[in-house]
């Protein structure tokens, strides 16, 4: 014996409370629905309910849209930043290994003397704070060499920062952009627990009025509240639709 589904998810409200809408325009000689459940659904209000949720749920993928391509960018920037800072600061080991530069030239890039590893950079906090410590710690040492200063190439610091700024733009952009999905994402959450109680309230409403209906079989009953938004589910746990052959009655 079928039996209803009631909706648990944001899409199935939004099919639920669409489906309720459209019944009322479709059937105006036989709604199921009270003008009270009507006035959350009628798309002509701007500030009904069903126009909201429709709104706030389009308005998500809108938001997810433009944040993906930021999101990608700033991952893109921060692989090659990473890249160049663990560079720089091989290149600046080499240096000393090869006795070009002194184990003192770390301490200018806030690494120990004796380092034997290279800054962490196993996160996006980690990889910014190395990159700036390349800007300011090339700077310092080139002031406190003087003529002797051999900078630092392949990749420069002023590589190392110019790719920082960009890294550091790229980072801003993909968090407003996420920071507005997350707003979307909030205001749709918001909406949720009302348009769901609404749903279940209109089911419950077709369902009794229908059930008043002594002129109706079970399977009809079922298929007039199909058509007001109500899912039917079968034993077999698919959903009842005009292609599921009517349930026979029970025998005598």
């Amino acid at each position: 014996m079928p039996s209803r589904r009631l909706p648990n998810t944001i899409s199935s409200v939004i099919r639920s409370l669409s489906a309720a809408r459209d019944g009322w325009n479709q059937f105006p000689g036989n709604r199921l629905i009270t003008p009270a459940q009507w006035a959350k659904l009628d798309p002509a209000a701007p500030n009904s309910l069903l126009t909201r949720l429709l709104k706030e749920a389009g308005d998500v993928p809108l938001a997810l849209a433009a944040q993906a391509p930021l999101t990608d960018t700033f991952g893109r920037h921060l692989a090659r930043l990473t890249l160049h800072v663990s560079h720089f600061h091989q290149v600046l080991d080499f240096a000393i290994e090869r006795g070009d530069l002194t184990a003192a030239s770390r301490a200018f890039y806030d690494r120990d003397l004796t380092a034997t590893t290279l800054p962490p950079l196993g996160n996006i906090a980690e990889v910014m704070d190395a990159a700036g410590k390349i800007t300011t710690g090339e700077a310092a040492r080139a002031a406190a060499e003087g003529a002797a200063h051999i900078p630092m190439a392949l990749p420069s610091a002023a590589s190392v920062s110019a790719l920082h700024l960009e890294t550091t733009a790229a980072r801003a952009a993909s968090e407003t952009a996420k920071l507005n999905t997350d707003t979307q994402q909030g205001e749709l959450a918001a909406l949720y627990p009302e348009a769901q109680a609404l749903a279940v309230s209109i089911i419950n409403t077709v369902e009794y009025h229908l059930g008043e209906r002594p002129d109706l079989d079970a399977p009809g009953r079922r298929r007039i509240a199909r058509a007001w938004g109500v899912v039917y589910i079968n034993d077999d746990g698919t959903v009842e639709d005009e292609t599921t052959p009517p349930t026979p009655p029970p025998a005598p």
